[in-house]
């Protein structure tokens, strides 16, 4: 069996094989999530249920990102653990039309939310892990998962309209199975034992500068989940069109590509801490021109910041979490971070709607740009060491 230390130069055939895991990952999602909400709604679910299953889903990933994050570090089998996980979930997800109640249906999901979490957590960390110190390369081998949502979120839309939504389900399937067999493709993760069991995961979740970056998290990844569940409805009330919500999404998808290909150039520039200061500043911009666009057709423009914003963040966020992690929790450090961002998901599904109904549009996009500036202010006071690529 082949392993991997984590100190060692990164190999480039296990680096090949992360390139197409994220290829398939993000497929699964065009595939599914943006297609799911519509079967729900074609076999008679209501809105209530349809947002229950959403909120359980994401509640269910948030509870197994950490657990597996936790378990692979205990065990150094993020391989297994990522490949079993893509079995079931693509399993459980192919019986969804067989399933007859709302009872059942939620119960499948539970199922699916657990185990889709293992993929998510473990592709994140495998890589930082596998590129050393080219960490700052990862935005090149993510741009596989950019790629593979484009290619199946635009052309599902005109499949399933010609074959009828239910090929979402044996699609899916296919995809995750060859994703749990690529993934046992990777190496075994293995810690030197003399590392093992020093640091504490209290002593890692309790110091200030973890406690700090998972708040500023939070409350951007809240802001984020709030536009893009109304931006949508945002502008069909502003009289855009079906064609124009996708095309603004298609130029935010696009716009991912060069700013993943050239992410570890501006991490080495800047370093890590500061991208991730940056990219806050650039949500808060994001948000606010959202808030006070006279025209629909001002999204287009608006979602080409979907680089300095999306892609700065997350590369940024999930490097800061794992060089601020020891090494016998960095998957672990993974997970949490995967399960702050699901928090923050249900929170801004919530919050979002309340406030689309209370303050309207603009007044909903003025309250998340100041979630995005009280982040961007209180990560100024970070005291950590200066984090950077290398």
């Amino acid at each position: 069996m082949n392993s991997h230390n984590a100190a060692a130069h990164p190999n480039q055939k296990p680096l090949r094989t992360l390139w197409w895991l994220f290829f398939l990952l993000y497929a699964s999602i065009g595939v599914s999530f943006t297609f799911i909400n519509v079967y729900y709604a074609s076999i008679g679910l209501t809105g209530t249920q349809i947002g229950l299953l959403s909120t359980i889903g994401a509640l269910t990933s948030m509870l197994g990102a950490t657990l597996w994050g936790y378990l692979s570090d205990r065990t150094g089998q993020a391989r297994l653990i990522l490949s079993i996980g893509g079995f079931l979930a693509g399993g459980l997800f192919f019986l969804t039309p067989y399933m007859r109640t709302f009872t059942a249906l939620l119960a499948l999901t539970i199922g699916i939310g657990v185990f889709t979490s293992s993929a998510f957590t473990l592709t994140d960390a495998l890589t930082l892990t596998l590129l050393g110190d080219q960490r700052g390369h990862y935005g090149r081998y993510r741009l596989g998962g950019s790629l593979g949502y484009i290619l199946t979120a635009s052309l599902g839309g005109f499949v399933y309209q010609r074959f009828g939504l239910t090929l979402i389900f044996p699609v899916y399937l296919v995809i995750m199975i060859l994703l749990g067999i690529i993934a046992l493709r990777l190496p075994v993760i293995q810690i030197p034992a003399a590392t093992r069991q020093k640091a504490s995961l209290k002593g890692m979740v309790t110091q200030p500068a973890w406690l700090l970056f998972i708040l500023c998290v939070f409350l951007v990844w809240t802001a984020s989940a709030g536009f893009l569940n109304f931006l949508g409805v945002t502008i069909q009330d502003m009289g855009g069109t079906s064609s124009l919500i996708g095309l603004a999404g298609t130029i935010a998808a696009i716009m991912e590509i060069p700013f993943m290909y050239y992410s570890g150039w501006f991490l080495q520039r800047f370093g890590v801490t500061r991208i991730l200061w940056i990219s806050m500043a650039f949500y808060a911009l994001r948000l606010g021109l959202y808030s006070i666009m006279p025209s629909p057709y001002w999204v287009l423009g608006i979602s080409a910041l979907n680089g300095p914003t999306y892609v700065f963040f997350w590369n940024s966020a999930i490097s800061y979490a794992f060089q601020l992690s020891p090494a016998e929790y960095k998957a672990t450090a993974q997970g949490l971070f995967v399960a702050t961002t699901n928090l923050s998901a249900m929170v801004g599904a919530l919050l979002s709607g309340w406030l689309y109904d209370t303050a309207g549009p603009s007044g909903m996009f003025r309250i998340l740009t100041l979630f995005c500036l009280a982040a961007f202010v209180l990560f100024a006071f970070n005291r950590s060491p200066r984090i950077s690529t290398v």
